[in-house]
This record gives structure tokens, sequence and C-alpha cells, in this order.
């Protein structure tokens, strides 16, 4: 999941995106990897809560899951009544969403990269991202996936990040805990997560998380910001 191998200068260059292309990889995360209940349902309550609190009428919206996986949010997305579309840049994870029964039904499955989404603009009411934005390496692969999620996105983004605010990071930073490595997974600061969506035309409007020394994974709702008007340009223009 992530950026692709494709140099655009060195900006979406991600090469820890392979490792979930390799065979058994979907497997194992469709079985094993959240297979305690309460560690699965964390993430796609955390969602759900964002995704109401969007202030989209969920009911028949359009929601596109960017580096869907396996599917393991399309239930609870569709329990809210919006239609689902998945897509990821690995086959493997893809073909293992569409053996899960529950995730294939009445939804679209869609193999493509963060880095050029194969949608249109504006083509979903809602775009979620979840456990993608950690494994980008470079303040630039953040902004261009700012850039793709917002573009894509009608009138919000439901993401998630590793805050670097939190215990288990600033426990890695100090070396008390085993660090990834240079491939590993990277956790960022609020600020440069609202900086990089702001760019690319978004405004963080709420933030949740579990307490911060217990979890750094946390998540937040973007809302699109309208393109400024005529006017808005003209005077910001004179006031420089």
């Amino acid at each position: 999941m992530g950026l692709p191998n494709v140099d655009e200068a060195g900006v979406r260059s991600l090469e820890s995106s392979a490792k979930w292309r390799v065979a058994g990889r979907g497997a194992w995360y469709a079985d094993a990897r959240f297979k305690r209940p309460l560690h699965a349902s964390r993430d796609p309550r955390a969602v759900r809560a964002l995704l109401c609190a969007s202030g989209v009428a969920l009911e028949r919206a359009s929601v596109l899951d960017v580096g869907s996986g396996t599917g393991r949010l399309s239930a609870g997305i569709r329990a809210l009544g919006a239609r689902w579309t998945g897509v990821d840049a690995a086959r493997e994870m893809l073909a293992a969403a569409a053996r899960d029964a529950d995730a294939g039904a009445g939804t679209r499955l869609v193999c493509g990269d963060l880095a050029l989404l194969p949608f249109a603009d504006r083509s979903f009411d809602v775009v979620v991202c979840c456990r993608v934005l950690h494994h980008l390496h470079d303040e630039r692969q953040l902004e261009l996936a700012a850039r793709e999620l917002l573009r894509v996105a009608r009138t919000a983004v439901v993401l998630s990040f590793w805050d670097r605010a939190s215990w288990p990071a600033l426990r890695t930073r100090l070396g008390w805990k085993r660090a990834e490595g240079p491939l590993g997974r990277v956790s960022r600061s609020r600020a440069s997560i609202a900086r990089a969506f702001a760019l690319a035309g978004g405004r963080v409007a709420r933030y949740r998380a579990r307490p911060r020394w217990l979890d750094q994974q946390t998540f937040a709702l973007v809302k699109k910001e309208p393109p400024p008007t005529k006017e808005q340009r003209m005077t910001k223009e004179q006031g420089r």
C-alpha cells in the first residue's frame, strides 16, 4: 500500500510497499493481523465516528477506501448506508478482499496507487485512508498523498497517522523501543499533517485518538475547503 515505486524526482518511491505484494500476505492480513476482536474493531469504530461527524448524509453516500487492503473497513462503512469502493496497490490484498463474502458483496474493488488514483476529481463524497500515511517517509510524499486524497473527495477525508507526540513514538526516539529502520513506519506531528492537507486545500476539523500513552495511531477528519472566490484572490493579492 502507499505510493508506488515510480520516481518523480524521488517523491513517489516507497520501497516498503513491496511487502504487501508478496504471496500469502493478503491471507495473513485478513486472518492474523487483527485477530483479537478488540484490536480488529478499533479502526472501524474510529472511522465510523468521524464519518458520522463529517456532515455528509451517509445514506447512499459514496466512500472511497484508499489502501483498503482486505476490505476490513467495508462492513462498518456499509452499515451506515454508504456505498463502499476499495482501492489498493497490492493485488494480493485485493484478492483476499474478494474472497471475503462480506467485503465483496455489493462492493467495488480497484487496483490503483495513491500517487495517481484512477478516479476523476470529486468522484466520492468522502475518502478514507487508514494505516497508509505512516508508510510515507518524505514530507513531499505526504503532500502528494494529501493532494490526491482531496482531489477525488467532494467534501472530506478521514485518515489515520502515527502521532509523534505519543508515548510509543517518544520511547522509540529515546531508544527505549526498537526502531523499525529506514523502511519502517514513520510518526508525524499533528502540525505536519495539518500543514500537508492545508497545502492541498483541506482543514483538519477533528482528531480522534486513544490516550497518547497507549497508542500512536491517531485519526483525523479533514474538511475540503472551497476554492477562493475571485474577490478573495484579489484581496489576497492586494495584501501582499
